[in-house]
């Protein structure tokens, strides 16, 4: 059981490790390609009626990939929240077995999502902070 438990655990962290990655290289690739975008407008001279056709695609896909990374935040506040749940059962169990956490050997981490606190509902209830 309790290797069952770490095994879960290292996969949750592992998980929560490459959403975070997958999060931080999205928002470096947004800001280079702001950053190109911004630097090619300067350099042409574009009428304004293709500026307002070029910003309003480029707020588009901004539009998409800011969707994007929301999806990815849930999921990593929705992957961490089931750790948490997991572990508080198992803190549980222990306790029902007259087993003291002590004994493990280890201290089972619970998970945050950086800048936020999740809630006590079951795991499946992520929401977003009001």
């Amino acid at each position: 059981f309790v290797g069952a438990i770490h095994e879960v655990q290292q996969k949750t962290g592992f998980k929560n490790l490459l959403l975070e990655r997958k999060l931080g290289s999205l928002k470096d690739i947004l800001e280079k390609k702001d950053a190109q975008l911004n630097e090619v407008l300067a350099a042409s001279s574009l009428e304004p009626s293709a500026m307002a056709v070029v910003t309003r695609k480029l707020e588009d896909v901004l539009d998409s990939k800011n969707a994007a990374i929301k999806d990815l935040q849930y999921e990593l506040a929705r992957v961490c929240k089931a750790h948490n749940d997991l572990l508080r059962t198992y803190e549980a169990k222990l306790a029902a077995f007259g087993i003291p956490a002590e004994e493990l050997g280890f201290k089972p981490l619970e998970t945050a999502v950086s800048g936020q606190t999740l809630g006590r509902g079951p795991a499946g209830l992520v929401s977003a902070p009001v």
